[in-house]
């Protein structure tokens, strides 16, 4: 294999796992020839990128790119990730992040709340061009949250912190060292905190690659949440979108450049055709890390004939979700749109779409 081609596939692996162009990867990986296209991360680092995961929030409403992340740009020392603008219809993705990121004491009466809020020794290390840098307390770990200019961040930020002040909630993000309150909760349980940072990889590979769910797959929903030290996701897909698991799969687990992941096929219903009278399909797979535990699942959902995503359609606008990623994440509901929006004398014939 020559150099040119071998650089050719590299930069086509980081461009689908990163949501980067491929003339930037090319650009990123020209130099040194030997980069790896997504290196990973210490185990420091991993740990930050892991609880960065856990908590962005871009699951628990539509963006405008699935779990609101449009980008990643990896190296061995930093993570950069690309927030998209909003969360659903009204709220700033940007803002809420904060709100989940950030650690925060709370400092009123009630006797319901559980510890710290917030990343426990996340610390917020400065606000510059290329975004909002986070860091994890003694340690040289180092996430970039980017999408907002710096004015738009600091404006953010100010906002945040008047939040927390009429919540009740004392800024912890700030302090140069661990604070009493974080040292006292990971006190609690610290084999469990041991057990969590020794699983992080998984998470923090997962973060890296995240755009592989609208590079080489199409899922309209993306949803996912901790299990124990594994993880589990379920992604949707309209009836007639190709699932492509295999593609994602193989991303994955590249055997040169993806995760030490080993693949399980569960349960697979897909069929080449549509015989079954349009009902929903599932298809189920884990990925093993080989530790025993950790194990990622992931529920590959195509919604029945009849399923409606109208209102998913709508709130995916409102996100801010480009009209080329809805022809292909919901391509039935896009038509519809169309025709509405389309005076009947104009509207011409259209060739069913061949399902998958």
């Amino acid at each position: 294999m020559s150099h040119g081609s071998a650089l050719t596939q590299k930069a086509r692996y980081r461009s689908h796992c990163t949501g980067r162009g491929h003339q930037t990867s090319l650009q990123q990986l020209a130099s040194p020839v030997d980069q790896h296209p997504v290196p990973d991360a210490d185990r420091d680092q991993a740990r930050l990128e892991a609880s960065v995961f856990e908590r962005l929030g871009g699951t628990v409403d539509y963006c405008a790119h699935p779990v609101g992340v449009a980008y990643t740009l990896p190296a061995t020392d930093h993570l950069v990730v690309g927030l998209d603008a909003k969360l659903g219809p009204r709220h700033r993705l940007p803002q809420h992040s904060l709100g989940a990121l950030l650690p925060t004491r709370y400092t009123g009466t009630k006797d319901s709340v559980e510890g710290p809020g917030g990343i426990m020794g996340a610390r917020l290390h400065r606000i510059d061009a290329d975004g909002l840098h986070l860091g994890l307390v003694g340690t040289d770990a180092h996430v970039i949250l980017a999408g907002p200019t710096p004015n738009q961040w600091r404006s953010i930020l100010a906002d945040h912190r008047a939040w927390c002040t009429d919540h009740q909630l004392a800024p912890l993000w700030d302090a140069p060292e661990l604070t009493r309150p974080e040292r006292d909760y990971l006190a609690q349980d610290p084999t469990w905190w041991e057990e969590r940072a020794g699983t992080a990889w998984i998470a923090s590979g997962l973060l890296r690659r995240i755009a592989l769910l609208h590079t080489v797959t199409k899922p309209f929903c993306v949803r996912y949440w901790q299990h124990g030290l594994g993880w589990k996701f379920e992604l949707c897909y309209e009836h007639g979108v190709s699932v492509d698991h295999d593609a994602l799969i193989e991303h994955l687990t590249h055997p040169r450049w993806g995760m030490r992941l080993q693949v399980k096929r569960d349960f697979c219903a897909c069929k080449p055709c549509d015989c079954d009278g349009g009902a929903e399909r599932s298809c189920w797979f884990r990925f093993d890390p080989g530790l025993g535990y950790g194990d990622v699942a992931v529920h590959f959902r195509r919604t029945r004939a009849d399923y409606r995503t109208a209102d998913v359609y709508e709130r995916l606008v409102a996100a801010g979700a480009e009209p080329a990623w809805l022809e292909q994440a919901l391509p039935a509901q896009h038509e519809r749109m169309a025709d509405q929006a389309t005076p009947t004398a104009a509207r011409q014939p259209r060739t069913p779409a061949v399902l998958a």
